[in-house]
């Protein structure tokens, strides 16, 4: 897979002025769903909790996400 370089500061910064993007906290609400996601990483589980908790469909190429069925994955 090919890594694309990307300067960190110039990240936020397309976050920050982009319209798609909506930052969220990591919070309890998303600790207390994290028992219920069955997945191996617990990054993984932290990223399917908030989608869950947001009712958001996700972008991801992780083959465990995508076979979980716990959120809708469009790409």
């Amino acid at each position: 897979m090919k890594k694309i370089e990307l300067d960190f500061e110039e990240l936020v910064e397309k976050i920050e002025i982009s319209s798609n993007f909506i930052p969220v906290s990591f919070n309890f609400q998303v600790v207390k769903l994290l028992s219920e996601i069955s997945l191996r990483e617990l990054h993984d589980r932290i990223i399917v909790a908030t989608a869950k908790l947001l009712n958001a469909k996700l972008i991801t190429r992780d083959k465990e996400i995508r076979n979980s069925g716990i959120v809708e994955v469009v790409w």
